[in-house]
């Protein structure tokens, strides 16, 4: 209960229900938006591609990792800890499977190779092999003796110790996933700004219109490091605060903690599953139902043309193939 305590700081019961109750809703739009493009990768056999098998991945974990942390309330007994581990192996998980899909698309697009499929049993012993050896060696340093609760969420924290080794095993990879995804991203769209330069110089029409469809589909891409930015700068600065100062909490930076953290499963979802692949699939069926039917469904937008295609991986992986 000391440690509870501790952990807990100055929060009132009050406020762990806010938070908790924040996080409930939170984590149920991210399970929802995740889970809708685990079913659009099972229903729709057109996005049965490598390029977004990657993110039904994301997607999966990312389900696994709202759910549990959905069910993980009680502060004390099995539901506790399953919360503690299953939401830290997931969430790692989720991350490092961004990783894997900046890879692809560096090694297809500024490498120029076609040999990313080959890799996918590489990427899964990375993903799930990483997540559970963070997942475990942050389980040693713990006391399983006592049950604490950070934010909204449970897990099993004792001391100074633990709170490092926290940081070594999420943290650490989060930022290290950050930075790496940033530089590859970075590295995408200069080259391509490169070769869409080189072709205003030679004249070339048709280089430069399709340099011009590559950077179209890459410019929000630059902006996927920013998802798991902001879905954790905040989660960070409590952490180092809470372990500067563990006795006492600041209330509005536990909301953004446990409210942007929770949405992560949401924003990727978004960012990376709703593509132009997946709306042209989804209108395609829907084309087929009766007139009677779709009479009483919202007007959907016409799909573009292949200039707005944003569908990941797909610029460079589909003329290699």
């Amino acid at each position: 209960m000391a440690s509870y305590q501790a952990m807990m700081g100055n929060l009132t019961a009050n406020d762990r229900r806010i938070l908790t109750s924040l996080n409930t809703g939170a984590s149920s739009l991210s399970l929802l938006g995740s889970s809708f493009i685990v079913l659009c990768y099972l229903l729709l056999k057109d996005l049965r591609k490598f390029s977004f098998k990657l993110v039904f991945f994301l997607a999966l974990s990312d389900m696994l990792c709202s759910f549990f942390s959905i069910i993980g309330d009680p502060s004390k007994g099995f539901f506790c800890y399953a919360q503690g581990y299953s939401t830290h192996f997931f969430c790692v998980a989720s991350f490092l499977w961004t990783t894997t899909i900046a890879f692809t698309l560096h090694r297809t697009v500024v490498r120029h190779k076609a040999d990313v499929e080959d890799l996918e049993p590489m990427f899964h012993l990375y993903v799930w092999g990483t997540s559970l050896v963070m997942t475990v060696m942050r389980s040693i340093s713990n006391d399983h003796g006592h049950i604490a609760r950070v934010g909204a969420w449970c897990w099993t924290e004792s001391g100074r110790t633990a709170k490092v080794v926290h940081f070594v095993t999420f943290y650490a990879p989060l930022w290290g996933a950050i930075i790496f995804n940033g530089i590859t991203y970075f590295q995408v769209i200069r080259m391509l700004n490169n070769a869409a330069r080189m072709a205003v110089g030679m004249s070339d029409r048709a280089i430069h219109t399709n340099a011009r469809t590559d950077m179209k589909a890459l410019n929000r891409w630059g902006y996927y490091p920013l998802i798991l930015i902001g879905s954790w700068a905040f989660g960070t600065i409590n952490r180092i605060h809470d372990f500067i100062e563990p006795g006492h909490k600041i209330f509005w930076l536990s909301v953004l903690d446990v409210g942007m953290a929770a949405l992560m499963g949401l924003f990727n979802s978004i960012a990376y599953g709703l593509n132009s692949s997946v709306r042209r699939a989804i209108h395609e069926r829907l084309d087929l139902l009766p007139e009677s039917v779709k009479r009483w469904l919202p007007r959907i937008a016409k799909i573009r043309g292949q200039q707005e295609e944003s569908e990941l991986l797909s610029l460079k992986i589909q003329d290699q193939q």
